[in-house]
């Protein structure tokens, strides 16, 4: 939704939390965004919020669950992904009493010099195995 910051990287090359006032001020520019697209500019911050509401909470939580699903399916796809934070904010719209579900989710698309490898590739990559010598306990 909004780009927060560059990645910022300490001595030991762990990622910083980039500050409140950085992400402030990435939300409030979001809130001028009329559509809700996803930002996946490599090397930088983002945060994306997602709202839903519902009749009832187990309503707005099923509603919110194939949310994020779709969201976690589009992302977790993209190299370098690393979520780093997900606020969850619950409450009650008292206009028509639905039930709102929010939740914030600060991530970063690191560049490919710096992203993490999801997978560790397996000691015996590359080497074929006996399959008779496979047993079964």
């Amino acid at each position: 939704m909004a780009i927060v910051s560059p990645c910022i990287y300490d001595a030991q090359g762990q990622l910083v939390h980039p500050g409140r006032s950085d992400i402030r001020s990435a939300k409030f520019s979001g809130d001028f965004d009329t559509g809700e697209s996803l930002t996946l500019d490599r090397g930088h911050v983002h945060v994306h919020t997602l709202t839903t509401s519902g009749l009832t909470a187990d309503h707005a939580r099923q509603r919110m669950n194939a949310l994020l699903a779709r969201f976690f399916a589009r992302v977790e796809d993209v190299s370098g992904y690393r979520k780093i934070a997900m606020k969850k904010t619950e409450g009650i719209i008292y206009c028509n009493n639905n039930i709102s579900i929010t939740y914030e989710i600060l991530y970063a698309v690191e560049t490919p010099a710096r992203a993490r490898s999801r997978r560790p590739e397996s000691p015996y990559a590359g080497y074929r195995r006996d399959p008779s010598a496979v047993a079964f306990r």
